[in-house]
């Protein structure tokens, strides 16, 4: 795998990552998580971080569509057999929720109680939810792309992951609670992906550089790519490193920044 010379795209297929209705519904599961915190705990992390992921996503999932970086159709709300479309801006800050906010929820929640026989069977019962919802769909129309290797991608989740381990070497008190946030959240996104793999939901597509060509003076070389779908191996780095480090590492940096 070339790494930098080499274009990884992750392309999602489906309507997940365009239907605000299932995100509305996942965000009922985590108001729900978050009140269970708060009154069974006496606890407002799971709220502080829900609100914090958000936000910070929200804001990378900008920088994504203004970059270019991810390419992904407009979201759209079904009330009864209307479909309505919903302003980008709107639709921005559904997608960090879901990609940020909810995620770290659920680590966090489900982390705190990584013992608890109780909550191991709810967050199995939430698994099994997702795995059925992924094979009862059948729309696999073309989403979103999503460039998965920029530079930019690569130096922020260097530096998140680089700051995880300088804050958990400073306050050694966090390192199990944060080792049990990631373990959830990345036990729960492995099936999550596995599934939506298997299914053809995911997929990732490789642009590899050809011999650069010459054009007129002004405008200089061109660098020009083929495109050819990825191997097993190639799938299977590419969305290991998807899971572990964008949603493992980059979300264990927002429990650094809320709750330490």
């Amino acid at each position: 795998m070339y790494l930098l010379d080499n274009k990884y795209y992750m392309i999602r297929n489906g309507d997940f990552a365009t239907n605000a209705n299932t995100k509305i519904i996942y965000g009922f599961v985590s108001g729900v998580l978050c009140i269970d915190d708060y009154v069974n705990r006496n606890s407002s992390d799971c709220i502080m971080i829900l609100v914090t992921s958000t936000t910070v996503w929200s804001c990378v999932e900008f920088y994504l569509h203004i970059s270019k970086t991810r390419e992904i159709k407009p979201m759209y709300i079904m009330l009864g057999n209307h479909k309505q479309i919903l302003p980008q801006s709107f639709g921005i800050i559904l997608q960090g929720f879901q990609e940020g906010g909810f995620i770290s929820t659920l680590g966090l929640y489900f982390g705190d109680r990584l013992y608890e026989m109780k909550s191991q069977i709810h967050m199995h019962i939430f698994i099994t939810f997702v795995v059925m919802n992924i094979f009862m769909k059948k729309n696999k129309i073309k989403s979103s792309k999503r460039q998965v290797n920029t530079r930019t991608s690569l130096v922020l989740i260097g530096g998140a992951s680089v700051y995880n381990i300088y804050v958990c070497y400073n306050h050694p008190e966090h390192i199990e609670r944060q080792l049990s946030m990631f373990y959830a959240m990345v036990y729960i996104c492995s099936y999550w992906t596995f599934f939506a793999w298997y299914r053809g939901f995911r997929s990732i597509e490789i642009h590899e550089p050809k011999k650069i060509g010459q054009c007129d003076q002004s405008d200089g070389p061109i660098q020009t790519y083929g495109v050819r779908p990825a191997n097993y191996w190639e799938t299977f780095c590419v969305m290991a490193y998807d899971v572990i480090f964008e949603i493992g590492m980059a979300y264990a940096f927002f429990y650094n920044i809320t709750l330490v």
